[in-house]
């Protein structure tokens, strides 16, 4: 069963932005200094964080699969065995994680650090984790 990963307008905010303001900034860059390697280093970075914020609000799902979680996030992938998870919880932790809302559910596993991810549909996600994990 696979949930639809939430992306929040802010996330959408934040790479208009950066697209606003690093493309005015090349182009006047272009002209007023014409190094070629710094053009050309501004422009690799411009286009390395557009794709991967891109990424992550195309390609951006949970898929609760027979013995573990896979947490699909952009370019980056983690997957959670069920007998790892100590606990679930809603939250609005801002810390880093594979989320792209506020609007969060945190995994906590054993000895491993905590995960932070946001679906669309949570109470769905939540009744259907509660079938796969009879531990907790």
């Amino acid at each position: 069963m696979r949930f639809r990963g939430k992306v929040s307008w802010w996330f959408y905010a934040i790479m208009i932005g950066v697209a606003g303001l690093q493309i005015p900034l090349i182009i006047v860059s272009a002209f007023i200094d014409p190094n070629v390697a710094a053009l050309l280093m501004n422009l690799a970075i411009f286009v390395f964080m557009e794709v991967f914020c891109v990424s992550i609000a195309i390609h951006n799902f949970v898929e609760l699969e027979e013995e573990s979680l896979l947490i699909v996030f952009g370019f980056l992938w983690r997957r959670i065995p069920y007998s790892e998870i100590t606990a679930l919880t809603a939250t609005n932790n801002p810390l880093s994680s594979l989320a792209a809302s506020l609007d969060r559910i945190e995994i906590r596993c054993r000895n491993k650090a905590s995960t932070m991810i946001a679906v669309m549909d949570k109470e769905r996600f939540f009744h259907e984790m509660k079938k796969r994990m009879e531990h907790l």
